[in-house]
């Protein structure tokens, strides 16, 4: 599998102070080519575990030989690795903090190098902006071909993580909340596929719901409501709300769905 030029970003940069834009300047440099897109980066700071759910909503749409490189990286500057994968249909470049769990876990076949080849970074290493200094740089050398084994060794003890896994009873599925959108809708770690029996009730905290809903629509303004999201897990959500706030549940909270 060859680089297809696109290169994706996903960051906790923002977009106040040009650390995105200064990326993609660095990218263009390299390879004027490149066709850069931001997957986000708005990401809250700080948070590997939001962004390890974002990328792995969000990769696998993008056409195969897609560069995906993801900075979520509170240990910059110290002896934290900087990881660059290939799998059979995707290249990424992250911090090796568990941002890449998912695509580990969903993926069996695994090229992961360390990178340490200077000769694709940036001439000048700052101690806090390694996006700009080696991210960058790094993608644009792999958009125009640079084999992956060029940048480092490969490695077999990176950190691969824990996925977040609900327990599955007789009568009820144990599950969490793992992250909170936007809009404040709270997704479990229960996937529709382990919902093959019929349902009795959605429960949260507090708040007890009887069944899954198919839109938002199906209940009135400011209502609680369970329904399969886009990534295919069970989401709580508050039509037209923000079920984290009115239901006073945030993420790690526990989340029951019982049988009949």
């Amino acid at each position: 599998m060859q680089p297809n030029g696109i290169i994706t970003l996903l960051t906790d940069f923002g977009d106040v102070d040009g650390f995105a834009g200064i990326m993609k300047g660095v990218i263009l440099s390299i390879n004027d080519k490149a066709k850069i897109v931001d997957i986000s980066n708005s990401l809250p700071s700080q948070d590997i575990e939001a962004g390890s759910l974002v990328l792995d909503n969000s990769y696998r749409f993008f056409p195969k030989g897609t560069i995906h490189v993801a900075v979520v990286d509170p240990g910059v500057g110290s002896d934290r690795r900087i990881l660059a994968v290939q799998t059979k249909d995707y290249f990424f470049i992250a911090p090796d903090n568990q941002i890449l769990k998912h695509i580990f876990y969903n993926n069996e076949t695994l090229t992961v190098v360390e990178v340490l080849n200077k000769t694709y970074f940036l001439d000048e290493i700052s101690r806090t902006f390694h996006g700009r200094d080696i991210f960058a740089p790094v993608a644009a050398h792999m958009s125009l071909g640079v084999p992956l084994t060029e940048f480092g060794p490969e490695v077999a003890d990176f950190n691969r993580g824990e996925i977040s896994q609900p327990v599955i009873l007789a009568k009820k599925i144990i599950g969490k909340i793992i992250h909170i959108d936007k809009f404040g809708n709270l997704i479990t770690d229960i996937s529709a596929k382990m919902l093959n029996k019929q349902i009795f009730s959605i429960s949260a905290g507090s708040t007890s719901l009887p069944e899954f809903v198919d839109s938002y629509a199906h209940v009135a303004l400011g209502t609680p409501l369970a329904i399969i999201g886009s990534s295919g897990f069970v989401e709580i959500s508050v039509r037209n709300g923000n079920a984290c706030e009115q239901l006073s549940l945030h993420r790690g909270d526990i989340v029951q769905v019982e049988f009949k």
